[in-house]
């Protein structure tokens, strides 16, 4: 590119509104649609833009993240020409330097991302499911001699109040922009008009607002003055502050399928919508480059039923076993006459297997005539025999102490900041998210035989 971009992806996040999921990795690493981590989508983005550097802001428990994106391989950083920069938190004389907001993220990294002296600089969020390439954000916004160019979509109602909202003129330039509104006279003042829906081509009729991204476009040499207004976050301070002073804003519209899966059933939603006859991605044409394990191909049995499921490397299917509308990761076994219904199951952290014996270790297993529907089962999860998951069990009250009474702890956050427990439900449609497992016990499953939840 003639101007010299620097990517800067925020994958730090504790992501607590995904609890047991995000209790041991940052959200960014959590496993999508099968084999995929969240960030993959981020990361492939930048390499099939063209952006020769990725520098990656990572904090709440960045191992499995790290270690995943190792020096960038995955998507052609080669340390060369192209190259990825992991940026942790520091220790600054006797204190270590935490990032505290997003804002507060990039000013902590300014010295850092000053090394690469870049002429743009595009933030990204790490944690959202899409595929675009930015350069026609990029170059909009030096068209526009932009201030700030905020990456926008297309959401309905029932999202505003989740996310940052803006409202453009004819030219594109935001004219007000409101964080997580919850008012309904504000909120109905930034419903696209007919008119700016047919100049943007919106055709659907429960698309009505145009939704932050998350991803800001900088000229550095603003964007360091920026960071010296006070406040943490962009959202919340310093895109206000900006617009206050009468800065140029602009909205770029993407108008192609964008996912935030901060929350349970967003994550879940996701994951559902890719099981239809017609995925929102092409997942053959827009390639999403993630680690490959070395792993066999899946395995059905052939009295066994798929139906509207993604399937991994590694996973079998049993006799006669019906599997619908679900999502399996890497090495999932489901035995013999098990029937699964809307399940994410995120498969195996590794490729390990016992000595001497022909099960595995590391992988998630379903255990003969269980049935289930509406579960999200982490990494290394065995289930026993005969079990019966499912909202028809019960409210989530009953169906929390049936957890409760066989030693599992509900997901909580402790005062001093870390979290605890095994389990969580999302309050609304009762899916059951059971955490990861580090060393899966075939003898000891966690959901035990005959358990019905």
């Amino acid at each position: 590119m003639d101007n010299y971009i620097v990517s800067f992806v925020m994958a730090g996040g504790k992501g607590t509104r995904l609890e047991v999921l995000t209790r041991d990795r940052s959200k960014p690493a959590v496993g999508v649609l099968g084999h995929y981590r969240i960030f993959d989508f981020v990361a492939t983005n930048v390499a099939n833009s063209g952006i020769s550097t990725m520098l990656v802001a990572t904090q709440f428990e960045p191992n499995s993240l790290s270690a995943h994106i190792g020096a960038g391989a995955i998507w052609g950083f080669d340390g060369i020409d192209k190259r990825v920069i992991m940026l942790h938190p520091y220790e600054d004389g006797k204190k270590i330097v935490t990032f505290e907001g997003t804002a507060d993220c990039v000013r902590k990294s300014a010295s850092r991302i000053g090394t690469c002296d870049p002429k743009v600089l595009l933030i990204l969020g790490g944690d959202h499911i899409y595929t675009m390439t930015y350069n026609e954000a990029i170059n909009q916004h030096l068209k526009s001699n932009a201030d700030i160019t905020i990456m926008t979509n297309v959401v309905p109602d029932h999202k505003v109040s989740q996310l940052g909202i803006v409202r453009i003129d004819d030219s594109g330039r935001i004219v007000e922009f409101a964080e997580k509104p919850t008012e309904k006279d504000l909120i109905e003042s930034f419903r696209l008009s007919p008119k700016m829906k047919e100049k943007l081509g919106i055709r659907n009729p429960e698309l009505n607002f145009l939704a932050s991204m998350g991803n800001y476009i900088f000229f550095w040499d603003r964007l360091e003055k920026f960071l010296g207004y006070p406040g943490i976050d962009f959202g919340n301070d310093i895109i206000p502050a900006i617009k206050e002073n009468d800065y140029r804003l602009y909205a770029y519209v993407f108008d192609g399928y964008w996912r935030d899966v901060g929350l349970i059933q967003d994550y879940f939603d996701c994951n559902m919508e890719f099981v239809k006859g017609k995925p929102p991605i092409n997942l053959l044409e827009n390639r999403i480059r993630t680690y490959e394990r070395h792993l066999p191909g899946p395995w059905i049995s052939g009295d066994s039923s798929v139906q509207g499921t993604i399937l991994s490397s590694g996973c079998m299917i049993r006799h006669n076993s019906r599997v619908k509308s679900s999502v399996l990761g890497y090495q999932v076994d489901i035995e013999e006459e098990c029937k699964l219904d809307r399940c994410i199951l995120l498969g195996a952290s590794r490729n390990e297997f016992y000595k001497n014996e022909i099960r595995r270790l590391y992988t998630t297993r379903i255990g003969r005539g269980s049935k289930l529907k509406d579960v999200i089962l982490d990494r290394n999860t065995w289930t026993g025999e005969g079990v019966d998951i499912g909202p028809h069990n019960g409210t989530i009250e009953e169906r929390t102490k049936i957890l409760q009474n066989i030693g599992l702890r509900p997901y909580r956050e402790l005062p001093d900041g870390t979290v605890d427990g095994e389990f969580c439900f999302e309050p609304d449609s009762g899916i059951l998210v059971i955490g990861k497992q580090y060393e899966a016990d075939p003898k000891k499953p966690i959901l035990p035989d005959g358990l019905k939840c």
